[in-house]
């Protein structure tokens, strides 16, 4: 009976986990000659008959190696399973140039699949400075960022990039803050961003996790990432400057003593420092608008469209009428204001409801932006709201343009003996006027009343509530007291608060594994582990180093087999970036681990 349960379980899995199949290509934008590279083929299912053609000018050293990782989960009676085969080769340019990979080939359930085809530019460098290690007889590269021992604007600098520099006043600019480095960054501190003045500003990406992509800057191959990106719309003209921005960051970089280690042998032994870069400044030449104004300009700069609508033109007295204007396109939308529309004076018109549907990218502000009005007429007959402009200075010829609206003829009928005004919920009015009444704001609820000479002060419900918040204020005084009194120790205050930051990145490191973004959880996982060792012994994260943690640990009586535990969870995530992965360095065994030696060491360091 259990094996037919087991056969059952199978055939669940196995209709469950169908699933399209993504075969994708994967390798750095930019190598240096000579350079080392990684050229990885993924499937997410289960594959054969791999196959892929030889480019001209690039050597392959090793491979295909082929791993595969797979696991079943049950989550509320659903069964599912991810199976994923990577194909690796280590590769190398000789010589100068752009290439083109073409597609590989691989089969799955008998048919074929291609990969995407992609672009690699080789650039000339020096190959002397690359470190190698051996894995499974390949030769992998190990990253230059390692060598560096100290810090240079060659090794790492911010730089501030604005997509134009002669703007007109309240014209777009998209700024762009990005960071280019060559050395290993773990962290940021200290951040300033510049403070735009004379300059509105609006935030159009601001990355949790920095994506870092290979770039070719004057010949050297960097790593970058953008912190941050804004559009800022000049309240001024005249030449405005942009101040730059800045940054702490720590990093790692080889020390000079030998290791205690197979690891430290291995890969070299790390060490942290610090070191602050601060950007380029900006400036921005903005340009006053033509003198030629017409009247009813209002200020909107860039390209947009005017629609309107009425939803009634038929109506009776009394009775609600709605009128859309919508302004579209790309510019200052957030900041242009109701327009100028000349109602009749037997109608009723109220403040009109302002709706924004903007969205900022690097193409700019796009969206649109919508005044919906309420009106009610009063009296009957015929009416007309006339034809009303909206203008626009346009950028993209440097001239004023008007969109026109309406006109709208209305007729508007008596009702039947009904002069009470129809209110939407949407608008509110304070004079709310009944017409043909000669009484208004008549009160018709009851009214509770007080007895005469009747005072909360002095009775015994004011005594005891006085009482109850004197007794509240000193339970407060007492509680805040101590609670300062704790935090003034700021290392007591770590230590206690280490377990609590640790499972935080411990559950960013999981929804990383679980989105099989290897690079993001072993460094999230690297510093989830380093975070904890540097609360919980008081060590500050630029003097920790392993040797200190081992010192520290070995002076507060933990056991050698759980110091040992900790550090080599770290040296196998360092391993993973580098290395293909295997049992050892998975995804789950290192989170798995992870989360046993933290409880571990919760106990034991108190």
């Amino acid at each position: 009976m259990k094996r037919w349960y087991f056969i059952i379980l199978l055939l669940i899995v196995k209709s469950v986990s169908a699933q399209n199949v993504v075969f994708k290509a994967s390798a750095p934008e930019v190598v240096e000659v000579g350079q080392q590279f990684r050229l990885l083929y993924t499937v997410n299912a289960r594959a054969y008959d791999f196959s892929a053609q030889a480019v001209n000018g690039i050597n392959v050293l090793a491979g295909p190696s082929t791993s595969q990782s797979s696991n079943i989960s049950i989550i509320n009676g659903k069964v599912s399973q991810n199976v994923e085969y990577t194909f690796t080769y280590v590769v190398q340019a000789t010589k100068k140039g752009n290439y083109k990979i073409p597609p590989a080939e691989v089969k799955v359930d008998g048919k074929v699949y291609k990969s995407n085809a992609i672009q690699v530019e080789a650039i000339k460098g020096n190959v002397s400075k690359q470190g190698h290690s051996v894995n499974n007889g390949a030769r992998i590269q190990q990253s230059q960022d390692n060598i560096n021992q100290t810090t240079s604007k060659k090794d790492a600098f911010l730089r501030i990039i604005v997509d134009k520099k002669n703007v007109h006043r309240e014209e777009g600019v998209v700024i762009t803050i990005k960071l280019y480095k060559r050395l290993p960054i773990i962290d940021f501190s200290d951040i300033k961003w510049p403070m735009f003045d004379g300059f509105v500003k609006e935030n159009v990406y601001s990355p949790n996790v920095i994506n870092w992509v290979r770039e070719n800057v004057n010949g050297r191959i960097y790593e970058t990432g953008v912190l941050s990106k804004y559009i800022l719309f000049p309240q001024k003209t005249g030449s405005i400057t942009i101040d730059p921005a800045e940054l702490e960051f720590i990093y790692q970089k080889q020390s000079r003593g030998r290791g205690r280690s197979l690891f430290d042998d291995f890969f070299g032994s790390i060490e942290r420092a610090k070191a602050r870069i601060k950007s380029n400044s900006v400036k921005i030449n903005v340009k006053p608008l033509p003198a030629n104004k017409p009247s009813d300009y209002s200020g909107a700069v860039g390209k947009f469209k005017l629609t309107t609508s009425i939803d009634n033109k038929s109506v009776k007295t009394n009775d609600a009428i709605n009128l859309k204007v919508r302004i579209s396109g790309n510019g200052n939308l957030k900041y242009i204001n109701p327009l100028n529309i000349d109602f009749p004076s037997d109608f009723d018109v109220y403040d009109p409801k302002i709706a924004d549907n903007i969205k900022y990218s690097e193409k700019g502000s796009i969206g649109s932006k919508s005044f919906e009005y309420l009106i009610i007429p009063r009296h009957a007959g015929n009416f007309t709201i006339p034809a009303f402009n909206f203008t626009y200075f346009d950028t993209s010829v440097d001239k004023y343009k008007t969109e026109k609206g309406g006109p709208f003829t209305i007729k508007v009928s008596k009702s039947d003996g009904d002069t009470t005004v129809t209110v939407s919920s949407a608008f509110t009015k304070e004079d709310v006027k009944f017409f043909g009444k000669d009484i208004r704001f008549i009160h018709n609820k009851k009214i509770k009343l007080q007895p005469i000479n009747s005072f909360v002060f002095g009775s015994v419900s004011f005594y005891f509530a006085y009482i109850v918040l004197l007794l509240l204020f000193v339970a407060v005084f007492v509680i805040r007291r101590k609670k300062i009194k704790t935090n003034a120790n700021i290392v007591l205050a770590k230590n206690k608060k280490a377990n609590k930051f640790a499972r935080k990145r411990l559950n960013k490191a999981s929804g990383f594994m679980k989105q099989d973004q290897h690079e993001a959880f072993y460094e999230e996982l690297v510093k989830a582990m380093w975070g904890y060792i540097s609360d919980k012994l008081g060590i500050s994260l630029a003097d920790l180093s392993k040797d200190n943690a081992r010192n520290e640990m070995l002076a507060k009586n933990v056991d050698q087999e759980y110091i040992d535990q900790i550090l080599s969870i770290i040296d196998r995530c360092e391993y993973a970036r580098y290395a293909p992965v295997t049992e050892e360095t998975r995804m789950d065994n290192l989170y798995n681990d992870a989360i046993k030696v933290i409880s571990k060491l919760q106990q034991k360091l108190k």
